[in-house]
Formats: structure tokens, C-alpha cells, sequence
């Protein structure tokens, strides 16, 4: 059986467009949604959890999305410690009401039990969280970071 060249130029550039795809999707956190369960994973494997509260609107918090969180040493630092989790407070503003996020961008970083360590509101230059996600790893005690 012959194949016509346009079939495999075809197959070719659909294999190019996976591997791409699945690449992409590796270089952005995998988000989960806020839940009792993700407290549950935190204790059992020891890491803390990243809340990012963000909105659709929000400009700073797309930016973030795209500088930030696409940061290949704020990606490995997330792999190593963080669970990370994500929340619209147009969807779930029981979030922010519950953490006291004033405002959007705001990232939390809480321990397995659901205690927050640490929140910064606004826009963080990929430089500043990636050293906010190291420092918190490294020392997670709440008064370390105030």
C-alpha cells in the first residue's frame, strides 16, 4: 500500500502539533480547584499549597499567568513543594472573603492544614515569586514572612 506524500506531510504536522501541544501544557502549573481534598494531599505529601486568587478581568492577573507562573524556576519550585490551586473570585468569592484577598492578583500560600502562611496582593514580577515561593518552602513558619 503507497502513501500519498499529502497524507504524510499531514500526519507529520499533527504529531509536531501533539508534541507541542504536550509541551505546552508542561510549561504552566497544573492547577487544581480549591477543595478539602487538596489539604488532604498537602499533609500526605508534605508540600504547602499556592492559592492564586485571580479574576477573567483582571489585567496583572493575566500578566502573572503569563510571566510568573511560565517562569521555568517558579515551575520547578511549584513541581518540588506546592500544590498549586486556583480560584475566580467571580466564581467562588467565598475564597476571597475567607482568606481576606483584598484584591486581585493575590497569591496565599497555606500550610496542609489550611493555615495561611503568607499572602501578597498584586502583580509579582517572576523574580519576587519565585523568591516567595523558595523563602516560604525553606522556612514555612508564618512569622518568618510578616
Amino acid at each position: 500500500m503507497t502513501r500519498h506524500p499529502f497524507s504524510t506531510l499531514v500526519f507529520g504536522l499533527l504529531l509536531a502539533l501533539s508534541s507541542e501541544a504536550s509541551f505546552a501544557l508542561d510549561d504552566r502549573p497544573a492547577w487544581q480547584t480549591w477543595s478539602p481534598i487538596v489539604f488532604e494531599q498537602a499533609k500526605r505529601q508534605g508540600r504547602l499549597v499556592l492559592l492564586d486568587v485571580k479574576a477573567e478581568w483582571c489585567v496583572a492577573c493575566r500578566k502573572m499567568e503569563e510571566t510568573g507562573f511560565r517562569d521555568p524556576r517558579v515551575l520547578e519550585t511549584l513541581r518540588q513543594h506546592y500544590i498549586p490551586v486556583r480560584a475566580d473570585i467571580d466564581h467562588e468569592p467565598a475564597i476571597m472573603k475567607r482568606y481576606g484577598a483584598r484584591g486581585v492578583p493575590a497569591v496565599v500560600i497555606l500550610d496542609g492544614e489550611g493555615r495561611e502562611i503568607v499572602q501578597k496582593r498584586g502583580y509579582l514580577e517572576p523574580d519576587w515569586l519565585y523568591w516567595l515561593l523558595v523563602a516560604v518552602a525553606d522556612d514555612p513558619r508564618p512569622e518568618a514572612h510578616r
